[in-house]
Formats: structure tokens, C-alpha cells, sequence
């Protein structure tokens, strides 16, 4: 006779299942180190979240936009402040190389980093392109921001390198909270768009100590160590990415970075305020998960390509699915409910800001899904194909801003047709990553054959 299964056992085997789906889960590096990652930067920016409806009280739309100009230059120039040797790190062929390379990027982070601080000086001394609007004092800021930038950007990749997340998201959870102490302590004491700019700075400098000190015991005993003919090789052996990567990035960070002094000399500074903030605001899940998953991602597909390339292919495919199921929750958010969130979370003055965040969320999510699998490019030698794209990139923008300036467009004309092409110029630059990993895919296949033959 039939009867019918009890609850236990109904249940039962579904218990199982489940415990060990999570078990794989967890049990899954990928996954684990992103989670290393995330929760850092996830701690550091809950008090960034904490504080933005308090400096957005404390601090107007237009220390804001000064705020956004200094950050705009330091990201630009940020990207040479290496000469990219920082980014070939975790390619290194052996830890003695990469250690190399790291010391490296150290040697050049100085003497660009004054370079980049007179630069911003000139800008700012004959008024160009809205950089007149910073104070006097930003110029020195940026020099001194750039050497913490090099030397902690140098520092995390080498911490990629040798997979030591942990350290990676203490360093981001000292910058990102002392960055949001300082600014919160010198808005309240009213410094005004000096306490953005000087909190900035201050924030980088911790972040870059707390890195040192975790990753400096592992690089001293390569320094006592060191060997200028292997020091001499190293840097040649990666030249390609001064050659390529640096002009490349360069242009990615100008398209990225632009928008901001060129609204502000178009629209003024109050509207270049909104749009940083915008920027701000939302790059806060992108941080979180985004940046998480480029880290890991890299240092996952720099160990593929040297033990297990025809997972190669596989990786970077199930990366993009994952990204875009993730980042199609915030840009969602944002394309609904932009306004009113952002006019609760600001005050009633920040509403512009909330319009602007729904006009951009297309651009968001594509930036969300393309920036981690970008990292393919410098792994899989890319760097040509990239180069090209960036100079479309940027020509774009230069276009769209002087169409905007020649029909005279409103503000948020232009903001929406910047949001359409960035979307498309991201749709191209996947594609392009695709063709990359195709072209690897070929090469390894060809390169598995002949030595099988042989």
C-alpha cells in the first residue's frame, strides 16, 4: 500500500541540498574574496553614507563642485602617477618581480606627483576650463595626494598580487572613514569647500599608512635584497604598459573625469555641485561590489592565464552575468525613484541632484558591469584594442560639449545625451573585451596543439 511521505522527509532532502549549495558558496574562493573585499569597502563607505546628509547641510552646491573639480583633476592625472607599473604587479612572473615592479611604481610616484601639482597650478593661475574656481592652496593639496595615491595604489595591487584581501580592505576602510571624519569635524567648524579639499588629502594619507604598514614586512626583505640588473628587467618587460596602458587610461580617466570642470564652465558651479554629488552618491554600491569584483576578478584571471587559460573564457562569461544581475538592482533604484530619494536622503536643495542620478542610471549600470572585466584588458595584453576605444571615448565627449555650447542646451539635455553615449561607448568597449578573450582563447588553443604535435 502507497502512503504518503512525511514532513521529515520531504523536507530532509532539501535541507541537504541547500546545505550544501551554501557550503559550495562558501566554500568558493571567488566568492569568499569578494566578500573580503566588499565588506571593507561596505564598512568604510557606511560612514561616507553616514555623513552625506550631514555635508550636504554643512557644505553648499558650490564647495561641492570645488570639491568635484579637485577630484576630477586627481583622478585624471592619478592614472600616471605610476606610469601604470602599479597595475602590472599582479602579472609579475614571480613574487621577486613584482616586488620589483612595486618599487618601481614608488620611484615614480614623486616626481610626477609635483608634476602633476604644477600643472593644476597653471590651471588654475590663467582660469582655464573652471579650474580657476579652486582656491590657491589646491595645487600643493594635489601634489601631496597624488604620492599617497601612487604609493597605496602600489601597495594594493601587491596586496592583490599575494592575495591579501584583508589588508586591501583595511587600507580602504581607514581612507574612506577618516576621509568622512575630517570632513564632517572641518564642515561643522565652516572651512567650507577647504574642508572638502584638505579631508580629501587627509583621507588618502591614512589609507596609504595603514597599507604600508601591513604590506612593507614582506617588501623589506626583497629590498635588502635588491639586484639593479633584475630591477633594470623587470621594468622593461612590462613596458608595454607605459607604452600603451598609461595613454589608454589616461584618455579613460579624461572622458570619466571632464564632465565635470566642462559643466561647471557651461552651467556654473552649483550645477557641476549637483553632478559631483550625484557621482558621489552613487558610486557608493559601485565601491562596495563593483571595485570588490574587479580586485578579485584580476588577481583570479592573472592565475588563470598563467595555470588554467582555457578557463579563461569561462570566468570572464559567468563575471558578466553576475554583475549585471547586480547592478540592475541600484540602477533601478535610481531610473524610479532618483528624485525623491535623493531629496529625503539631502534636503529639498539637493532635488536636482536626484533628477541628474535617474538620467544617468543607464551609464551607471554600464559602467557597473564593464569596469571589473576591464582588468581583462591588462592581463590578456589587450592594450592596443583599449587605446582605440578610449580615443573614440573622449572625442565623444569633446563632441558632445561643444554640440551642447554651439545649440545652447539646457543642462539637463546635455546630462541626459551624455548619459545615451557613454551607454553606447560601454556596449562597444564589452565587445572589444570579448574580441580580447576570443583572441586568447585562439592563441592558447593554437599554442596547445603545436605542443602536442611536438
Amino acid at each position: 500500500m502507497l502512503t504518503s511521505p512525511t514532513v521529515e522527509q520531504v523536507v530532509a532532502p532539501q535541507a541537504v541540498v541547500a546545505h550544501s549549495w551554501v557550503s559550495r558558496l562558501c566554500g568558493n574562493a571567488f566568492i569568499r574574496n569578494v566578500g573580503i573585499l566588499s565588506g571593507g569597502a561596505a564598512l568604510g563607505h557606511l560612514f561616507s553614507l553616514l555623513a552625506a546628509p550631514l555635508l550636504t547641510r554643512l557644505y553648499s552646491p558650490a564647495d561641492f563642485g570645488a570639491l568635484g573639480l579637485f577630484t576630477s583633476f586627481l583622478t585624471i592625472m592619478s592614472v600616471a602617477v605610476a606610469l601604470r607599473y602599479e597595475v602590472s604587479i599582479v602579472s609579475g612572473q614571480n613574487q621577486t618581480e613584482a616586488a620589483y615592479l612595486t618599487f618601481a611604481s614608488f620611484l615614480f610616484a614623486l616626481p610626477i606627483s609635483i608634476l602633476s601639482g604644477g600643472i593644476l597650478w597653471l590651471l588654475n593661475h590663467f582660469s582655464a576650463i573652471g579650474y580657476g574656481d579652486l582656491p590657491w592652496y589646491a595645487p600643493m593639496l594635489l601634489a601631496f595626494a597624488m604620492l599617497f595615491v601612487g604609493v597605496f595604489t602600489a601597495l594594493r595591487y601587491w596586496c592583490l598580487r599575494e592575495e591579501r584581501f584583508g589588508q586591501v580592505s583595511r587600507g580602504v576602510v581607514v581612507q574612506s572613514a577618516g576621509r568622512a571624519i575630517f570632513q564632517t569635524a572641518l564642515g561643522a567648524l565652516r572651512f567650507h569647500s577647504a574642508g572638502l579639499l584638505f579631508s580629501e588629502t587627509l583621507g588618502r594619507c591614512l589609507g596609504m599608512s595603514r597599507m604600508f604598514r601591513d604590506a612593507w614586512p614582506m617588501l623589506r626583505g626583497h629590498l635588502n635584497a635588491f639586484q639593479r640588473e633584475a630591477f633594470a628587467r623587470a621594468v622593461w618587460r612590462h613596458r608595454k604598459f607605459p607604452l600603451y596602458s598609461l595613454p589608454s587610461s589616461f584618455l579613460d580617466a579624461l572622458s570619466m573625469s571632464l564632465a565635470v570642470p566642462l559643466l561647471i564652465r557651461l552651467y556654473g558651479a552649483s550645477f557641476g555641485g549637483h553632478y559631483s554629488l550625484v557621482w558621489r552618491a552613487v558610486t557608493v554600491p559601485s565601491v562596495v561590489v563593483s571595485v570588490a569584483i574587479a580586485d578579485t576578478f584580476h588577481s583570479r584571471l592573472a592565475a588563470c592565464a598563467r595555470e588554467t587559460p582555457a578557463q579563461v573564457s569561462s570566468l570572464f562569461h559567468r563575471t558578466s552575468l553576475g554583475l549585471l544581475l547586480l547592478g540592475s538592482v541600484p540602477a533601478a533604484i535610481l531610473w524610479f525613484w532618483g528624485m525623491p530619494l535623493f531629496r529625503l536622503m539631502f534636503g529639498s536643495q539637493w532635488a536636482l541632484s536626484g533628477t541628474i542620478a535617474a538620467l544617468v542610471a543607464p551609464w551607471y549600470l554600464s559602467e557597473f558591469v564593464v569596469y571589473p572585466l576591464s582588468r581583462a584588458v591588462l592581463v590578456l595584453n589587450g592594450q592596443e584594442m583599449k587605446l582605440i576605444w578610449d580615443v573614440l571615448s573622449l572625442g565623444s565627449l569633446l563632441t558632445l560639449f561643444f554640440v551642447a555650447q554651439w545649440r545652447v542646451l539646457e543642462p539637463l539635455q546635455t546630462i541626459r545625451a551624455l548619459s545615451v553615449v557613454n551607454t553606447l561607448l560601454r556596449v562597444v568597449y564589452y565587445l572589444i573585451l570579448i574580441a580580447i578573450v576570443a583572441r586568447f582563447r585562439r592563441t592558447h588553443r593554437v599554442h596547445h596543439q603545436a605542443a602536442s604535435l611536438s
